[in-house]
């Protein structure tokens, strides 16, 4: 493993000018901070963290808390996260907390004081414990949900996203369209499963067409590939006529996939299937899968940016920022066949 001294050696500079370039200090000439960049990735070398943040005061530590990994989106999610935190010369502790309000107070509470920030998906705190949170260590939500609280999020487009789906349908003649992810349970009134319940009644009230309570499916409390195949086998043990599923998530859409295969129905000629998230796998499913891309990549970029700020300056930035980012309909086999030639891969 390289040195700091190795890079002196090899950048013809002394131990502590390399210390100033990793160190970010102003006093360095361009020309030779980008020879120590270039000696640095010459020789791989990784400066030791923690002696940094000894010497800086600063900790170059944030936890990233999630509810879960199982979830395509929550992997694709944390490795663009950690991707992000890189470029910032962060390094990332992930933490689950499968959605419960309890056990993401409990991680804060351990960890926060030890951390120099954090980005945190929530899914059960309240105000007041959003205010906790931000009181420990500065974070930024990455949530649909506005908390009376000084917390910056950073919020994909569900309703917007699903509405666009909705409408992609009923331009290929679907009218009765299914959705599959919906949640009447307790979750707040702003949770992903609710937005995108709006956007596919939106997309619906768009077109006249009716919001018929059996094209309706109730999934909870996770979605995955069982709990998508098993609410559309639902649909056609009850005999419910559908031509078409909207699925709030990649993983319930792949269940049902499999769901509508298994009836002998085809696939985009008599149900055509959609899905949220874009995971890689929509693009090698069979057929490959019409899904929303809600801009994860932003996502991670926007988060680990309004960290930095807060990190950085706290006092200096506004109480609450908001950034909401950008969709793309990726349409593929699912819902075009062997045609998915208009507006994505």
């Amino acid at each position: 493993m390289s040195t700091m001294n190795d890079v002196a050696l090899r950048a013809g500079v002394s131990l502590k000018t390399v210390s100033r370039v990793v160190n970010g200090e102003p006093s360095v000439s361009e020309q030779t901070r980008q020879k120590v960049k270039a000696a640095i990735a010459e020789l791989d070398f990784r400066p030791n963290s923690v002696a940094r943040n000894l010497r800086t005061g600063r900790i170059d530590v944030v936890g990233l808390v999630l509810p879960q990994l199982s979830q395509p989106y929550f992997s694709s999610l944390a490795e663009a996260v950690m991707r992000e935190a890189e470029r910032h010369g962060l390094t990332v502790l992930i933490e689950l907390t499968d959605g419960d309000a309890e056990a993401e107070m409990a991680l804060v509470r351990e960890h926060g004081p030890h951390l120099g920030g954090l980005v945190m998906y929530p899914v059960g705190l309240s105000d007041t414990q959003a205010r906790t949170v931000a009181g420990i260590v500065p974070t930024v939500f990455m949530s649909e949900r506005a908390y009376d609280a000084p917390v910056d999020r950073v919020a994909m487009a569900n309703r917007e996203g699903v509405r666009a789906l909705v409408g992609h349908m009923v331009s290929l003649g679907y009218t009765r369209i299914a959705a599959l992810g919906a949640d009447h349970s307790d979750l707040p009134e702003r949770s992903a499963a609710h937005l995108r319940l709006d956007g596919y009644r939106d997309g619906l009230r768009d077109a006249g067409l009716p919001c018929l309570p059996e094209l309706v499916i109730d999934v909870h409390p996770q979605w995955s590939r069982q709990l998508g195949a098993a609410g559309v086998r639902r649909l056609i043990e009850q005999g419910t006529s559908f031509d078409a599923v909207v699925a709030f998530a990649d993983a319930l859409a792949l269940g049902a996939l499999h769901a509508v295969q298994e009836a002998g129905l085809r696939i985009p000629a008599e149900v055509a299937v959609a899905g949220f998230d874009d995971t890689d796998e929509a693009g090698y499913s069979y057929p490959s899968l019409t899904s929303v891309a809600p801009g994860t990549a932003q996502i991670a970029r926007e988060a680990l940016a309004l960290l930095s700020d807060r990190m950085n300056d706290a006092a200096a930035q506004p109480a609450e920022r908001l950034v909401v980012a950008d969709f793309e309909l990726m349409v593929r086999e699912s819902t075009l066949g062997g045609m998915a030639t208009w507006g994505g891969a």
